[in-house]
């Protein structure tokens, strides 16, 4: 049975009564904090699975926790269970995360803590992956690359050939990322079809405008969980974006080794150019693709 860590937040007084209330729940763990800035310090040095708080802290609120959580890990969800009534809680500060309410003064508040805890836990872990907020334009976007039809397979494994050499790297892939997979066009060094977005880094990296390198996931309290990404070997990953024309993310172009590995601004910079060749080539195929359909009609 797979132990899942608590972070309880809540006022000296009280704090002790929730960690006890959670772990009654046999699968739930708790760890206590009881200001702002305890919980920030306990999220930067440990993995949690949910955050129960407080609304009133001594140092600020539970919105400043929930704030924490967006930075660190947000698909963390919280609960809020307090003393605080529900007007009298921002809810408008938890758009991007499952937030449950729960009330101290409700009848078995205590008695459902725990329930509640695993059931959002459950929840958050079935949703699995973070999406873009364009999402639905973004996969629009895809869509418009017939790459079934395009002969782009074997320019991308000559790319990605060139890219593992350049970089000395294990593994170099171009992958583009649909609904719930990314899908693997061309792989040097690793036979990978397809990955689900619960497992592949990617889902993160496509988030940030600039490459994203993850040194050693054993590291990151986003991997080091992650048994899909230790399965296939991976320890440190460099990632950057195949963005189109009209600013969608459809892709990345990502480095892979099986130690941990940093990479400097000057091989981040190459790394972008590589995922910008990659999107240059596939809107190439496509518009020949195009105009024979054109002049076929």
């Amino acid at each position: 049975m797979t132990e899942r860590t608590v972070l309880c937040v809540d006022t000296e007084d009280d704090v002790g009564a929730t960690a006890s209330t959670v772990e009654d729940e046999p699968t739930l763990t708790a760890v206590e904090a009881t200001t702002v800035a305890d919980a920030r310090s306990t999220l930067e040095s440990e993995a949690v699975d949910c955050v129960v708080t407080e609304y009133e802290l001594e140092d600020g609120s539970g919105l400043e926790v929930v704030d924490a959580i967006r930075e660190e890990t947000p698909q963390t969800p919280c609960v809020l269970f307090t003393d605080a009534r529900p007007g009298d809680v921002d809810t408008s500060s938890f758009e991007d995360l499952i937030v449950e309410y729960l009330g101290k003064h409700l009848p078995d508040a205590h008695d459902r803590l725990g329930f509640v805890v695993d059931d959002v836990i459950t929840h958050s872990s079935q949703v699995g992956f973070l999406l873009p907020d364009n999402e639905d334009e973004r996969l629009e976007a895809l869509a418009e690359y017939d790459v079934d039809e395009l002969p782009i397979e074997e320019s991308f494994e000559r790319l990605t050939d060139l890219i593992a050499s350049h970089f000395d790297t294990a593994v170099a892939f171009i992958g583009l990322v649909e609904r719930d997979e990314e899908d693997i066009l061309a792989c040097h060094g690793a036979d990978w079809g397809s990955i689900t977005r619960e497992d592949t880094i990617c889902t993160h990296s496509m988030l940030q405008e600039d490459v994203m390198v993850v040194e050693d996931i054993s590291s990151d309290k986003r991997f080091d969980s992650n048994e899909g990404l230790h399965n296939l070997g991976i320890v440190s990953y460099a990632g950057a974006n195949m963005t189109t024309d009209s600013g969608e993310v459809i892709g990345q172009v990502c480095l892979i080794d099986h130690e941990p590995r940093t990479y400097d601004a000057d091989q981040r910079a190459d790394l972008q150019q590589f995922a910008d060749e990659a999107m240059e080539m596939l809107e190439l195929r496509q518009r020949v693709i195009d105009a024979e359909m054109e002049v076929a009609q």
